[in-house]
């Protein structure tokens, strides 16, 4: 049992008793403080320690959601783009397809070429966004 210390003590003068029931009580005494102090020692390293396992799982933990989200836009991106390759690839096939008709490919010569079956006239009739481009071409001349 440790005994308190005032400033009074270190004034008194006595003589400490040399005896084995002293040097067992002071031994004693040690051997609680130096508990105490191990006590002490491995509290303190029992919560660093985890704190600092807890700090370095966190870090990886954010590194891998940053990772997951760049991978996640990528996939994202790519998904899109396979999409629109998709629709390409359709229409292409839907090309193909009319190309391989004879009647889409005479239409077609009608159409770009002015190519005519025998006997056949073709008459070139303006688009109607053409005739809208005309009429007020046609008033402006009129102010003049």
């Amino acid at each position: 049992m440790t005994r308190r210390r005032s400033s009074n003590d270190d004034q008194q003068n006595f003589t400490k008793l040399d005896n084995d029931y002293v040097r067992n009580t002071d031994k004693a005494i040690n051997r609680k403080m130096q508990a105490r102090k191990r006590k002490m020692r491995r509290i303190v390293f029992f919560a660093i320690v985890p704190v600092g396992i807890i700090a370095f799982l966190f870090n990886i933990l954010s590194h891998q959601n940053e990772t997951l989200a760049t991978k996640e836009l990528k996939k994202d991106e790519a998904n899109q783009h396979l999409s629109e390759l998709n629709d390409e690839r359709d229409s292409l096939n839907l090309k193909i397809k009319q190309l391989e008709d004879d009647e889409y490919i005479a239409k077609l010569l009608r159409k770009d070429y002015f190519l005519s079956e025998e006997g056949e006239i073709i008459f070139i009739i303006p688009e109607e966004k053409d005739k809208k481009d005309e009429i007020p071409q046609k008033k402006d001349k009129k102010d003049d």
